[in-house]
């Protein structure tokens, strides 16, 4: 709460960024949710959403606990995050996002009956055998397209 308090300014940009990123997640959800699904059958699921978890423990955590008094550590946070952005992206970790787990989704590891392995954002339970109607987002991610979508 000391931040708040002594970084007032700072902490509403922060927040209007969060805020921002998941009215931005909302609205893209919605377009893609408008393409035609594809079915895909599942032979293998694996649950990933503790990876989403792993992430927050290890990256953003830490540094809560890091005075913010100056511009060193301003600097200094603000390069960590630029870091930290461009290995997330490099790494193709972008579906891991704490703001899809906020929003309700999980995410699997799914290997279709055709062999391919890929990434599945879904809200609901998914198990092995199910049909899923699923809305290609990238080569190895989908997006489980239920019935309220």
């Amino acid at each position: 709460m000391l931040f708040v308090t002594t970084h007032r300014r700072l902490a509403t940009i922060a927040l209007a960024v969060g805020v921002l990123g998941l009215v931005g997640l909302a609205v893209y959800l919605r377009s893609v949710n408008r393409l035609e699904p594809i079915l895909v059958k599942a032979s293998l699921v694996e649950r990933h959403d503790a990876e989403a978890m792993a992430y927050i423990v290890t990256y953003v955590i830490p540094f809560l606990s890091i005075p913010f008094n100056g511009l060193q550590q301003g600097i200094a946070q603000s390069i960590f995050f630029v870091v930290l952005g461009i290995l997330y992206v490099n790494s193709n970790m972008i579906h891991i996002n704490p703001m899809l787990n906020l929003a309700g989704y999980h995410l699997y590891g799914v290997t279709l009956e055709d062999g391919g392995t890929h990434s599945l954002i879904a809200r609901h339970r998914i198990v092995r055998g199910q049909q899923i109607r699923a809305i290609k987002l990238a080569d190895d991610i989908l997006l489980e397209k239920g019935d309220e979508n």
